[in-house]
């Protein structure tokens, strides 16, 4: 008794065309070799595209498999084999055997012998796979008719949109989003464009999101080419740069305000100076007068143009100063009160300001103009909240705050109240309202520093501030400042003032003969040899000619050829014990607070009186 012959597994699958391209041959095994679900049959005598198409769906990478048919006739090889991944993970070779004597071809297919190589390749799917996934950047395959093959979760999150878009155009996507057409018609003729020429393209992308939010993407195409050179695909991938762009947009504003605040302290340097010399003649005048000459009448509204002139420049040097800060005792009120007229204009007539002022003085130690910085930007700040118009409450009081670091475990503070009648704001805003760059204004329109600035200032200043906001009611802002006395407050002088009178040689050097010839002309007044340069090196020869002491160095900070810092370190070298005072308007020198902590010197800020200008001399004289 004969046995049945044993049945073999099917490992391969052949697969006859024509010269017309119609099936003659398809092995029973084959569709079953390659998961298809119909039977031999169904394809003989029908084209060979119909097999092509069902293979095809098989395979991990459809496109691919229908774009190597052409590539495998034009080659004309005798026998052309390559491999191609299956949807399930495992290995097909494909190779094409043209029939030359009686037209038409074999296809041959069979299963990779290989399991551990098949199972590899399934492995390296998976690890490509979540490496894809993984990756911050938008990751899309393209077909070269611009269709998506692939696109990664980070591009489209949303699983059955990623699935939807598959087979579709950038057109159609973009269309279904609701999105700008034109969006669309750039990426499609972007992707043509490197099929067409096989040079990548790039371009930059501006999307609005559902929010209203502006993101900015770098687009990147580059073209994928098979063995002989031919593109096959389009590797898109997009970056998300809009953290960049909003670090080049506020180095842009910064450079833009550094450049301002260039441009007004070199005028403000030349306008003070001129007004030092309004102020001080002025002066001169007045105190040569007796107090019932009736020229009196025009002189004092010469130096009250003047004072209310140099508290101008100072005011919006707020906005960008870049001079030396002198921290110094500051009568909060009066402080308040000769900033409340700039803050009328900057906030507009549609915000009334209201002043709670102490009855008391109340200093704390702080510069100026940096109180008036931070002034300036919660008035900015509660102007904005206030678009419709409402009241700005400046409110000042003495308190005392608990510090358990001191052994009192108290001490006493000033605070400043600044409060809006605004829209408020929303809890997940007031928390961050002090970080850098955090704004809720839209784009262009804020650097996000403001606050974050004003926090830095009273925190410098050993105090502390604090927001409380109620949306609908208003915000408030608190800002503690340690209390101090009043020594070392700037005392501005009275008419009639006497300035001291002292003896001493004195090196006056500064770069603008009105000031250097005022100066000079006030000091040998009272009492003074004096002793004049035009600049530092002018400075240095003028000191080494001079045999005797020279007691004293009053210096312009900015001058030609050798400024007020380096001529300071200069002088020292040959006269190791001479006191140095600095003028300026605008000290846009950081080697100045170095060379002051150094040789212990003076600062005197223009425009000055001229009693000013006595009494720190004096100072100086009595300290060396």
């Amino acid at each position: 008794m004969s046995r049945p012959p044993a049945t073999l597994p099917v490992v391969a699958a052949v697969v006859q065309e024509d010269a017309g391209g119609t099936l003659r041959l398809v092995t029973a095994g084959a569709p079953g070799l390659l998961g298809l679900a119909a039977d031999a049959a169904t394809f003989r005598k029908r084209h060979i595209a119909h097999w092509h198409r069902a293979v095809a769906d098989r395979c991990l990478d459809p496109d691919g498999y229908l774009a190597g048919i052409d590539r495998l006739r034009r080659n004309g090889a005798t026998v052309t084999r390559e491999r191609m991944a299956l949807a399930d993970g495992s290995l097909l070779e494909r190779s094409f055997l043209p029939l030359d004597g009686v037209g038409g071809a074999l296809w041959l297919f069979h299963r990779a012998a290989d399991v551990g190589e098949a199972q590899a390749a399934r492995d390296r799917l998976a690890m490509y796979d979540a490496m894809l996934q993984a990756l911050p950047a938008q990751i899309a395959l393209f077909s070269t008719s611009a269709r998506y093959e692939y696109v990664s979760p980070s591009a489209i999150r949303n699983e059955a949109l990623r699935a939807w878009v598959i087979g579709r155009t950038d057109r159609e996507y973009v269309a279904h989003r609701q999105r700008p057409a034109a969006i669309g018609e750039r990426r499609e003729q972007a992707i043509l464009a490197v099929v067409a020429s096989g040079e990548p393209q790039e371009f930059e992308e501006v999307l609005e999101g559902a929010d209203g939010s502006i993101r900015y993407f770098r687009r990147y195409d580059v073209p994928i080419f098979d063995a002989q050179g031919t593109v096959t695909r389009v590797l898109g991938y997009g970056i998300d740069v809009t953290a960049q762009r909003e670090v080049e947009r506020q180095l842009q504003q910064a450079q833009k305000m550094d450049a301002l605040g260039r441009l007004a302290g070199g005028v403000a340097h030349d306008f003070n100076n001129l007004l030092t010399v309004i102020g001080g003649c002025g002066e001169a005048l007045r105190q040569e007068l007796p107090p019932d000459d009736p020229r009196r009448s025009l002189i004092d509204p010469i130096i009250e143009a003047g004072e209310r002139a140099a508290e101008l420049t100072r005011q919006l040097l707020a906005f960008s100063r870049r001079s030396v800060g002198t921290q110094q005792a500051v009568e909060i009120g009066g402080l308040v009160n000769r900033t409340a007229g700039m803050l009328r204009r900057l906030i507009g007539e549609g915000v009334s300001i209201e002043i709670d002022a102490p009855s008391e003085p109340l200093h704390v130690r702080l510069d100026p103009s940096q109180l008036q910085q931070v002034l300036m930007n919660l008035a900015v700040n509660a102007r904005d909240a206030m678009p419709e118009g409402g009241t700005l409450t400046l409110g000042m009081r003495r308190t005392e705050v608990v510090r358990p670091d001191i052994d009192l475990g108290s001490q006493q503070h000033v605070e400043l109240e600044v409060r809006d009648s605004g829209h408020g704001m929303p809890d997940d805003v007031r928390r961050q309202v002090f970080e850098p760059f955090f704004t809720t204004k839209p784009v262009g329109q804020g650097t996000g520093l403001g606050l974050s600035t004003v926090y830095g200032i009273v925190s410098n200043a050993g105090g502390s501030i604090t927001v409380e906001s109620t949306e609908g009611v208003g915000t408030t802002f608190r800002v503690l400042l340690p209390l101090v006395d009043a020594e070392g407050a700037t005392v501005e002088p009275v008419s009639g003032h006497e300035a001291p009178r002292g003896a001493g040689t004195i090196l006056v050097v500064d770069d603008a003969p009105l000031v250097r010839g005022l100066v000079q002309r006030q000091l040998a007044k009272l009492g003074y040899t004096i002793l004049t340069a035009c600049d530092g090196v002018d400075a240095l020869e003028v000191a080494r000619a001079h045999d005797g002491p020279i007691d004293l160095m009053v210096s312009d900070v900015v001058m030609p050829r050798m400024g007020g810092p380096a001529l300071a370190r200069a002088l020292r070298e040959s006269r190791p014990d001479v006191p140095v005072l600095f003028m300026s308007g605008y000290a846009n020198d950081a080697s100045l607070l170095q060379v002051m902590e150094e040789i212990g010197s003076g600062f005197l800020e223009k425009p000055f009186a001229v009693t000013a200008l006595a009494e720190r001399v004096a100072s100086l004289l009595r300290v060396s």
